[in-house]
């Protein structure tokens, strides 16, 4: 799909497994996969702005329908039925054939993206906001302005989170953000570590989903579920149609609303203000 490569996207991607933090909403794999389209795109992204932001929503919106019809579900609880919070729910996910499953998952979802790459299709009639509101990125913006720690990449490729990835109420953009945010400190450097490196943060990383202390201050699993509890505990929910209880046509119907309504704006402040805590204490 595209040759170029970013080890930093990837760290910030640490926390989005198992449904973000193993908490079992939009897989991996969809909002991987959604952070790959805008990585195709990015040099639109940054010559065109809003017209090509709404284009390439509307291409990650494909993209997740045609996961969702090909593998029935797209939240990480629903597609494999496991609770990464308890023990049970971790030996389940070792049987073979889930792991199998997942990793099926993992090839047609790269096939489909192979197939979304090409050029965006014009959108034309993106109203002009004088401040356009991005949940993920004003997230990732708070967090740079508090703590000094960013990536612009990443902020801008970010824009796939509006209204739950391509508007198809998948994980609230604020949560995203912030889950990225910390891993841009906290996350897995994974072409620099060797295979038993890996398995080792692997192992680690799901022991913490089961301690009610916090066994690592600097493991993204550990202080990552804390930011997660912290989100449901406020806005009820992790999925942004859940939280807001409708869905939304497209850039324009997304802006209206979010630009109205002070409980996103809340949230996605809850979270500058949690991820810095966490990445300054």
């Amino acid at each position: 799909m595209t040759a170029r490569k970013d080890d930093v996207l990837l760290r910030a991607a640490t926390g989005l497994e198992g449904g973000v933090v193993a908490s079992g909403s939009t897989c991996g794999v969809v909002t991987g996969g959604a952070l790959g389209l805008a990585l195709q795109y990015d040099e639109a992204i940054e010559t065109r702005g809003a017209p090509a932001e709404a284009a390439l929503l509307a291409v990650v919106g494909d993209y997740v329908r045609r996961f969702e019809e090909r593998h029935k579900a797209s939240l990480c609880r629903e597609r494999t039925g496991v609770n990464f919070y308890t023990l049970k729910g971790q030996l389940r996910y070792l049987v073979p054939d889930k792991i199998v499953k997942c990793l099926r998952h993992t090839s047609g979802a790269v096939r489909d993206l192979h197939g979304a790459a090409g050029r965006l299709r014009p959108v034309s009639d993106v109203h002009s906001h004088p401040r356009a509101v991005h949940c993920a990125r004003d997230v990732l913006r708070g967090i740079r302005e508090q703590t000094g720690t960013g990536y612009p990449l990443l902020e801008r490729v970010s824009v796939v989170f509006d209204g739950g990835l391509g508007y198809q109420g998948q994980i609230c953009g604020a949560l995203a953000g912030a889950i990225m945010g910390i891993n841009l400190l906290f996350g897995f450097d994974i072409r620099k570590m060797t295979h038993l490196q890996t398995a080792n943060s692997f192992i680690s990383g799901h022991l913490a989903l089961l301690k009610k202390k916090p066994m690592n201050e600097k493991d993204p699993f550990t202080v990552g579920r804390q930011i997660v509890k912290r989100f449901r505990d406020e806005a009820g929910a992790l999925d942004c149609k859940d939280i807001t209880g409708r869905s939304f046509a497209g850039w324009n119907d997304f802006q209206a609303y979010v630009g109205a309504l002070g409980e996103c704006r809340n949230l996605m402040e809850l979270m500058i203000q949690e991820a810095s805590h966490t990445m300054q204490g």
